[in-house]
C-alpha cells in the first residue's frame, strides 16, 4: 500500500509542470471566461487522480487526455456560454434581467406588457389544444405533452416513453413544428 501512494506522489510531482502547462494553454485560450488559478487547480486536481489510475511505462499521454478532459468539463460547466463581441466585453454586466423584477420606475416589466385579447386569433384553448394534439403522430404527442405540458425534463420522458433522450427531443421538435404550421395556416 505504501509503495502505491509512493509512487503516486512520484509520478504527480514529476508531472505538475505539465499539469500547469496545459492549465495555462487553456488560460490564454479563456482568459475572458475562466480564472487562471482555478483552470491550474483542476489540472492539478486531476493530475492527482489520474497517477492513481495510471499503469504503463509512458504515462504523459493519459496524464495529458485525462487533464484535457477535465478541463473541458470545468470549462463547459463553468464558463458563459455565450461570448460577448470583443467590444463589449468589458462594458456590460452578464447578469440575467427578470421579467417581475422592479424597474427604475417602480413597476416590474410583466406590468409594461400588453394582455392578448381572448377575442384574438392566436390564442388556441385547452380544447383546440387538446384537438391538434390528437391530430399529431402517438410519439409527437406524447413527447410534447410530457415536456411542454407535464413540465417533465426530456430525460424523464424519455424514460416514460421508454425511448432515447435524444428521440424526445427529435418528437418535441417535429410536434412544434407540426403545431406552428397548423395554427398559422
Amino acid at each position: 500500500m505504501k509503495t502505491l501512494r509512493t509512487k503516486r506522489d512520484s509520478l504527480v510531482h514529476a508531472h505538475l509542470g505539465l499539469a500547469d502547462a496545459i492549465a495555462s494553454s487553456f488560460a490564454r485560450r479563456y482568459a475572458s471566461l475562466l480564472e487562471r488559478d482555478d483552470l491550474v487547480q483542476v489540472a492539478r486536481l486531476e493530475l492527482v487522480r489520474a497517477a492513481e489510475r495510471c499503469i504503463g511505462e509512458h504515462p504523459v499521454p493519459y496524464l495529458r487526455a485525462c487533464i484535457n478532459g477535465a478541463l473541458k468539463h470545468h470549462l463547459r460547466d463553468r464558463a458563459l456560454l455565450v461570448r460577448r463581441p470583443a467590444s463589449a466585453r468589458c462594458e456590460t454586466t452578464w447578469a440575467h434581467l427578470s421579467l417581475d423584477a422592479p424597474t427604475p420606475d417602480g413597476w416590474c416589466l410583466l406590468d409594461q406588457i400588453p394582455a392578448r385579447d381572448s377575442d384574438s386569433p392566436e390564442v388556441v384553448s385547452e380544447h383546440g389544444l387538446a384537438e391538434l394534439l390528437d391530430q399529431l403522430p402517438a410519439a409527437e404527442a406524447a413527447a410534447l405533452r410530457l415536456t411542454v405540458l407535464e413540465g417533465l425534463s426530456y430525460r424523464q420522458a424519455a424514460a416514460q416513453l421508454g425511448r432515447s433522450t435524444m428521440t424526445v427531443l427529435r418528437a418535441q421538435r417535429r410536434a412544434l413544428a407540426s403545431l406552428r404550421e397548423s395554427i398559422s395556416a
